[in-house]
């Protein structure tokens, strides 16, 4: 039977042999794949020159996965010295570092065995821990056979996850039973992991991180002379009476039902909403069909990009956010957040920033999001369908609408933090564990 590190390793090899192909269709993958192909020579390198003692492999799939361990490892330092090494699999990772301040960092090495064993063997880590899911076969077998104890935290598996499919739990199961610990955000997400093949006596329920870094990046953006004061300065003024919807990580979908409610509203609509609108993929052919679209409607537009257009913005305008990193301090200056992804696109965003912001959070109605659901049965969100949108943003316009709503998003927030410190406290006990002499 085909085994997942098999699988890996031959899907890497075949990659690899169509680097050049590939990289002629997508650029982007191209420059991903070479990178790869040489990440383990760059680990060798960093291997030898970084300075001896302990050191802590971090793994994520993107950006999203390693800013949710970044608190976990926060509190893991506060104990310990240790060198960080972080890697990510897709160029979005890189948006992480700042909050990681890892002394190296870059794409893992192609899953084979031999790139795999040749990095461990450089780097020699006392800790691998993988952030969200993103668990590699080839990887995880080579940590286990050098004796390095592997960690999975913040760990999420949703219904339905590719994951959970028979023929992928069958190639992935020796993959998540090598694992030492596993922090699972909840008790649902547990139980689906040992059926993944995670050993039920090293999984516990932590919780998930995540809650705790949306918390401190708003509480950091409202600080005095934060990144909220300076955004700010840059926007217009709200419409008098009026508010400021934040739509975050849009799609097509997303941004054509918006401004369809908008208009729904009638006259009136121009009460009353600025908006910023902050694509998911802000590429340059996506912005710029977004503001045609917005000035064919007779919608007042600028890019964020262009100071002197957002400056000369009437109050009712539209920021298109064409900037990548700003997004989660964008919802701390709103007064109602639309988180995009769930009418259409890869999936619904992240809910937790803009709820830790103290705003009511909108959505459609098409995902498989567990906080999200969270969030609205605590009263913090709203899943509407397109059709419905015009009438949750009527209904937000009332002030104290939107403040009870805000409120319950925050003390949702607030009431789910604290999974760094178990976290770390727990990959602090296996850490020592497995450095502890034999004993006698």
């Amino acid at each position: 039977m085909l085994s997942g590190e098999r699988l890996s390793e031959a899907a890497a090899r075949l990659a690899a042999a169509l680097a050049p192909g590939i990289g002629f269709v997508r650029p982007d993958l191209g420059r991903s794949l070479a990178q790869r192909r040489r990440a383990h020579l760059d680990l060798e390198a960093w291997g030898r020159a970084r300075p001896p003692g302990p050191a802590l492999w971090l793994h994520g799939a993107s950006a999203g996965e390693l800013l949710g361990a970044a608190p976990t490892i926060d509190a893991l330092r506060a104990g310990r010295s240790f060198a960080l090494l972080v890697t990510h699999f897709s160029p979005s990772g890189r948006a992480a570092l700042p909050w990681l301040a890892p002394d190296h960092a870059g794409y893992p090495p192609l899953d084979t065995a031999h790139a795999t064993e040749r990095a461990l063997k450089a780097v020699a880590p006392d800790l691998l821990v993988f952030a969200k899911l993103d668990v590699w076969p080839s990887l995880s077998a080579a940590a286990a056979r050098a004796g390095v104890p592997m960690a999975l935290v913040n760990a999420v598996v949703r219904e339905g996850s590719r994951r959970t499919r028979p023929l992928a739990r069958r190639l992935f199961r020796a993959a998540y039973a090598r694992l030492d610990f596993v922090g699972a955000a909840t008790r649902a997400d547990a139980d689906r992991l040992v059926a993944l093949g995670a050993r039920p006596e090293v999984v516990r329920v932590t919780g998930d991180a995540a809650f705790d870094l949306a918390l401190r990046r708003a509480d950091r953006a409202r600080a005095p002379g934060g990144a909220a004061e300076r955004l700010e300065r840059r926007l217009p003024p709200r419409p008098p009476g009026g508010a400021r919807l934040v739509a975050g990580s849009t799609w097509r979908p997303d941004e054509a039902a918006l401004l369809e409610a908008l208009d729904a509203l009638g006259g009136n609509r121009r009460f009353d909403w600025q908006v910023l609108s902050a694509p998911h993929a802000p590429h340059e052919a996506h912005v710029r069909r977004l503001v045609g679209i917005c000035r064919a409607r007779g919608e007042p537009v600028a890019r964020w990009a262009d100071r002197a257009a957002v400056a000369d913005l009437p109050p009712h305008g539209v920021v298109v956010l064409d900037e990548v990193g700003v997004l989660a301090e964008a919802y701390t200056v709103g007064d109602v957040a639309y988180v995009g992804g769930a009418l259409g696109g890869s999936g619904l965003h992240n809910v937790l920033e803009p709820a830790a912001a103290g705003i009511p959070v909108l959505h459609g109605p098409h995902h498989d999001r567990g906080d999200a659901v969270a969030l609205e049965a605590a009263g913090g969100g709203l899943s509407l369908a397109a059709s419905e949108l015009a009438a949750g943003l009527r209904d937000l316009a009332l002030a104290s609408e939107r403040q009870r709503r805000g409120g319950r998003a925050r003390a949702f927030v607030e009431a789910q933090a604290g999974a760094a410190e178990e976290t770390a406290r727990a990959l602090a006990a296996l850490w020592d564990r497995e450095r502890a002499p034999p004993a006698p």
